[in-house]
């Protein structure tokens, strides 16, 4: 097992700068909002998207757990009971790129990065016609939902 933190050190983390390769299947939006604006707005975004927002992580409050101290930051997992039921009677294994996720992070500069997996990428990998075009629906839903509050 990892070895826990004792709890009386606090380490600090600088985010790295992302990898160029990251822009061949993911997709990214700056903003210049407060933190917790961005997120109500791509709540609301996401909503009035049709989906469902199934979870949310605070990776800020469990690393701060283990004495890690990062800056603001969400993983917001969406989907609806409709696309599930596609995958399923395409393929199950499919079931594994589901549901979908933004992550949002205020950066050093106080800049809110929201990041998100291209979906087209990751269906069309199944050599599947059906999923394929999940892929790209589920691709533009994405970036309808991040215009949407970008906006």
């Amino acid at each position: 097992a990892p070895a826990m933190n004792s709890g009386t050190e606090i380490r600090s983390v600088v985010y790295g700068s992302p990898s160029v390769a990251a822009s061949t299947f993911q997709r990214t939006h700056l903003e210049r909002l407060a933190f917790a604006d961005v997120l109500a707005r791509l709540r609301k975004s996401i909503e009035a998207a049709d989906m469902w927002i199934l979870h949310e992580i605070d990776p800020q409050a469990l690393l701060a757990k283990d004495g890690y101290r990062i800056g603001p930051a969400r993983q917001i997992l969406f989907f609806h009971p409709r696309l599930m039921a596609r995958l399923l009677g395409t393929d199950p294994a499919a079931v594994l790129e589901a549901p979908l996720k933004f992550v949002v992070l205020e950066l050093a500069d106080g800049t809110v990065m929201v990041s998100w997996n291209d979906p087209t990428g990751a269906l069309a990998r199944y050599q599947n016609a059906a999923l394929t075009a999940l892929g790209e629906e589920l691709s533009r839903a994405c970036q309808a939902i991040a215009e949407d509050f970008h906006g």
